[in-house]
């Protein structure tokens, strides 16, 4: 019978092995990384998979091998004791034919087999610690934060008021006019007192959105998140971002895409369509970026979702933001 267990769990392990392999050519991956951190987070990853998985597919095909060959053998010298109350299995010290020599010495003393696998995992896992360091500090600290630019800088970051709430994601932006007067007058004291105290004070004119994030390509965005509930987890796979919104809490998040995705305006001119794909008329997976939430928030968790739409350009974003406007104006009285 555990020959039979041996062959199961063998032929498990090859499954997922090829299932592992075949897995970024049919789209169940990572989706692409588009920020400019999204690379040191990629590597990071594949080098824990790596590891990981060495010593996942080491481990299962000797314990296969071994099962396979030994398992229910006299060889192995299997006693069996009772005494009151448990019963005890007692294996007696056995080192198999194939192994001899110096190999065998190891095998044989526990104590260097335990310093062997305290040792090493301890040595990877000190060198993860470290290879992370520089990354961490890119997406998490705010002494990294893109801010707004002095008089000897080229730019200001767009800045965005994220707000978590069961089942949704409210997001505020600058009005137009507020939105130029950030990027043009660098330096001057009244416009940073401004920029500084959008995440705290709203405006009349404050453009709101549910669901629909924007920025644009090659410019570093950042989000005030917080949350009117529980937590939630704001999460873009494709800028590989992910922060849990607190309670009572206003946490700074940002991003530089890198790439910006294909989109358009219903014909209607109310939606914006994500995914557009000019030349065959049709949508394009890879070119809708979700805006999820990762943590478990209540029975509607599961349609909290939302869309980033990276414009190709700041005109682009300002164009969209001034149509938003236009269309939040009351009409007027003729």
């Amino acid at each position: 019978m555990g020959k039979w267990w041996s062959i199961l769990f063998g032929v498990t392990m090859i499954a997922c092995t090829l299932l592992f392999v075949v897995s970024p050519f049919v789209g169940w991956w990572l989706p692409e990384g588009v920020s400019t951190h999204s690379w040191s987070v990629d590597l990071l990853f594949y080098f824990i998979l790596g590891i990981t998985g060495f010593f996942f597919i080491l481990t299962e095909a000797l314990m296969c091998i071994f099962m396979y060959r030994y398992c229910s053998s006299e060889k192995a010298g299997r006693t069996v004791a009772h005494a009151p109350g448990f019963f005890v299995r007692t294996y007696n010290k056995w080192t198999p034919p194939a192994i001899k020599g110096s190999i065998a010495k190891v095998l044989n003393d526990p104590h260097k087999i335990e310093m062997a696998w305290t040792v090493l995992p301890a040595v990877i896992l000190l060198w993860i610690a470290f290879a992370q360091v520089d990354a961490w500090a890119v997406i998490k600290y705010q002494s990294r934060m893109p801010r707004y630019a002095e008089k000897n800088q080229e730019f200001t970051p767009l800045q965005i008021d994220v707000t978590a709430r069961q089942w949704e994601w409210r997001i505020r932006y600058p009005s137009s006019e507020r939105f130029v007067e950030w990027m043009t007058r660098k330096g001057d004291p009244e416009i940073l007192k401004d920029f500084q105290s959008f995440a705290k004070i709203e405006q009349k004119d404050d453009v709101k959105l549910v669901n629909e994030l924007h920025v644009w390509n090659h410019h570093p965005a950042v989000l005030q998140l917080s949350t009117r509930d529980v937590i939630h987890s704001f999460n873009l796979p494709h800028m590989r971002v992910k922060q849990d919104s607190l309670p009572g809490k206003q946490i700074p998040v940002w991003f530089t895409p890198i790439k910006h995705n294909t989109i358009r305006l219903s014909a209607d001119g109310d939606v914006w369509i994500d995914g557009y794909n000019p030349d065959t008329k049709a949508q394009d997976r890879n070119q809708i970026w979700d805006l999820s939430c990762a943590e478990l928030c209540g029975w509607g968790h599961y349609r909290m979702v939302g869309r980033l739409y990276v414009h190709e350009s700041q005109q682009d974003f300002l164009d969209w933001l001034k149509s938003v406007e236009a269309k939040m104006l009351p009409p007027r009285a003729k």
